[in-house]
């Protein structure tokens, strides 16, 4: 069994068609609200055409709120962790959780965070699971409670557990990988995944909160010559830092964050989103991290942290 933590759009993707593989799911929801939900509709994945790929009924999935985890997880420990909340639930995701980390010590946890910096925190509050970092380009967007639309097919790379960890690698393989796999995800281990959550981390911060100060979607960055001079600017400064901390970087990148913005043009991006539900975006973990990397190194990133703070400021309510 595989327990998802976490029913926004990227849960719902993966617990759907993990579940309609065969594999055995037991989904974790923020709300009571929407565990009732997802057990009395199951969950629908559609495409991008608006046609169901994907359909499970409530009865061929567990799912309960986060709540409810001591309860239910004293009875059916979790072995198989897959952590799909975004990077600010994390803190309270690890509370709840808290107690089975004195308990169980063979726990496997997948991190499915946008960002850095969450990977310390889990390995602190929990130090006897393997904790997998992972990243993923599979684009899905909320239509409810419980469906999504599948907007893009990507690519999710794991970071495999430490060389001499043969017996954990293979029972991920047998257990995770091989299931995700069965499911119909692009989906390969990767020794390189700091290297790969560093890619993610610049893409993101050039293209999401330039759509959310824009309100635009991700394909019309590319529609205006100044609004690609203000993506190389993030994407300049952002190499500076990852140059002056010695990360490793390619050239490749620039492109790869325009062919983002090409495959995903009818997206909404999820601090878009966020900004017009008026609720707590990513960016702190994601332009502000690279902020903080900058002043560490003696290096400036201007404007990312300018959209840092605009964003940020853009959640409060006025009146």
């Amino acid at each position: 069994m595989i327990d998802i933590i976490g029913a926004g759009s990227l849960g719902l993707l993966f617990a759907g068609r993990l579940s309609a593989s065969g594999t055995k799911v037991r989904l974790w929801t923020r709300t009571l609200e929407q565990a009732r939900v997802i057990a009395r509709e199951g969950i629908t994945v559609f495409d991008k055409e608006g046609q169901t790929a994907v359909h499970v009924s409530g009865d061929k999935l567990k799912v309960a709120p986060l709540a409810d985890w001591q309860r239910l997880n004293s009875q059916a420990p979790a072995r198989w962790i897959m952590l799909m909340t975004k990077q600010g639930a994390i803190e309270e995701v690890l509370e709840q959780i808290q107690p089975a980390a004195q308990m169980d010590r063979d726990t496997g946890i997948v991190c499915l965070q946008n960002g850095i910096g969450h990977i310390e925190r889990i390995r602190q509050a929990w130090p006897e699971a393997v904790v997998y970092p992972a990243v993923t380009t599979e684009g899905a967007k909320r239509q409810g409670v419980a469906s999504i639309v599948h907007a893009g097919s990507g690519v999710t790379e794991i970071g495999s557990s430490e060389e001499g960890e043969e017996a954990k690698n293979n029972n991920f393989n047998q257990c995770v990988l091989n299931q995700l796999l069965a499911a119909g995800f692009d989906v390969c281990l990767s020794k390189e995944i700091e290297n790969g959550m560093y890619r993610k981390l610049l893409i993101n911060a050039v293209i999401n909160p330039l759509t959310a100060v824009w309100r635009v979607r991700n394909g019309e960055l590319l529609s205006d010559p100044i609004r690609i001079h203000m993506m190389r600017r993030l994407y300049d400064e952002g190499i500076q830092v990852y140059e002056a901390h010695g990360i490793h970087w390619e050239n490749a990148w620039w492109e790869q964050i325009m062919n983002v913005c090409r495959a995903t043009a009818e997206n909404h991006s999820s601090m878009l989103a966020d900004v017009l539900a008026q609720s707590m975006t990513e960016v702190a973990s994601i332009n502000g991290q690279l902020v903080q990397m900058a002043d560490r190194a003696g290096v400036t990133a201007p404007t990312h942290e300018v959209l840092w703070q605009l964003i940020e400021g853009m959640r409060l309510k006025e009146g």
